[in-house]
């Protein structure tokens, strides 16, 4: 799907003053983002390393793994592509609702997809050789308790596991999978360092496993798919990732407090969500008031594209108090 997921600016004329529609964290250091950016610049005049060696050894330090248990993507959503193409043809299990690229990339490389509700780990057919999960999922901010996890990874030995993590340091109490590797071989792990390190627009991202699984999946990859300030940049947040990962803990308070005042707000029902980002249940069409809310210069995402969702459904982040009562005001005129 090229188009359809959030961050979606680039589609309108409007000036968007508060952008709800992307989990991306708001509260980055971009004055830093830009100076590390200066100083790598002459970066681009060089081909860039076509594995992305320099940035894969620090990713395997950080996560205590050798470097041939890691992969680095461009983006997570080469990673899904990539592993699609590795298990071309497989029976392949989604837990919906969930992000769409997992099932598009399983289409793309004639997938036989079965859909799940939630977490109906119980109904999964005994010949599926791929499963993907997001932790915690998107859109609804679900979490996937690690001991579910671990059934899975125990129970389903010919299957192999996909967690998407790209959204993990947004929910405190969501537990990574990557220290089962070392137990489970048919575990993969996705990381993103979009989202909570707030550089969608250098994608970079990387898959954690065991080495034989990640060497098999490696063979598909184009070298020098990650660009040189990616790379640079991506070492540099790693090694001061104290300093730009956002406050879960924190981040969650403010989170509850805002779908808190929604509720009130007559026709607007937030879900439940373990992060900063949560579904709104709605009495009306999610793709007419993303029009109307597009001329207060307010983004939100529009949810009915997600598969066991409909229009009654959109997705917001949780901003700054500022913006966060911008997104307040406008739903409260709307409901008049």
């Amino acid at each position: 799907m090229i188009h359809g997921h959030g961050d979606d600016v680039y589609r309108f004329e409007e000036k968007i003053q508060a952008n709800f529609s992307t989990n991306v964290w708001y509260g980055t250091d971009v004055k830093l983002l830009r100076q590390v950016l200066n100083e790598n610049a002459d970066a681009v005049l060089h081909y860039p390393e076509p594995d992305a060696a320099s940035f894969r050894a620090i990713v395997a330090a950080e996560h205590r793994l050798a470097p041939e248990s890691v992969l680095v993507g461009n983006g997570a959503t080469e990673l899904f592509y990539l592993i699609a193409h590795a298990f071309a043809g497989v029976h392949t299990v989604i837990p919906v609702p969930s992000f769409a690229e997992y099932e598009d990339a399983s289409s793309l490389y004639d997938h036989h997809i079965c859909f799940l509700s939630g977490e109906e780990v119980e109904n999964i057919p005994v010949h599926t050789g791929l499963m993907f999960i997001c932790n915690p999922n998107n859109p609804d901010g679900r979490i996937w308790e690690k001991e579910k996890i671990r059934f899975l990874l125990e129970n389903y030995p010919d299957m192999t596991l996909v967690v998407d993590e790209s959204f993990i340091h947004f929910a405190p109490l969501a537990q990574s999978a990557y220290p089962l590797i070392e137990k489970y071989p048919n575990l993969l792990v996705v990381r993103s360092m979009t989202k909570s390190f707030a550089i969608p627009g250098l994608r970079l991202g990387y898959l954690l496993g065991e080495a034989r699984l990640i060497e098999f999946i490696a063979c598909y990859k184009q070298p020098w798919s990650v660009n040189a300030l990616a790379i640079e940049m991506g070492k540099y947040l790693l090694q001061h990732a104290g300093y730009f990962l956002p406050d879960a803990g924190k981040l969650k308070e403010r989170q509850r407090a805002f779908a808190a005042e929604l509720a009130t707000i007559p026709g607007f029902y937030p879900l439940d969500s373990a992060t900063s980002f949560f579904l709104v249940r709605t009495d009306y069409d999610s793709r007419k008031l993303k029009e109307t809310l597009l001329k207060e210069g307010i983004l939100i995402r529009d949810a009915s594209n997600f598969r066991g969702l409909d229009a009654h459904y959109f997705r917001i982040n949780t901003l700054s108090e500022d913006k966060n009562r911008l997104l307040i005001h406008a739903l409260k005129k709307y409901a008049e």
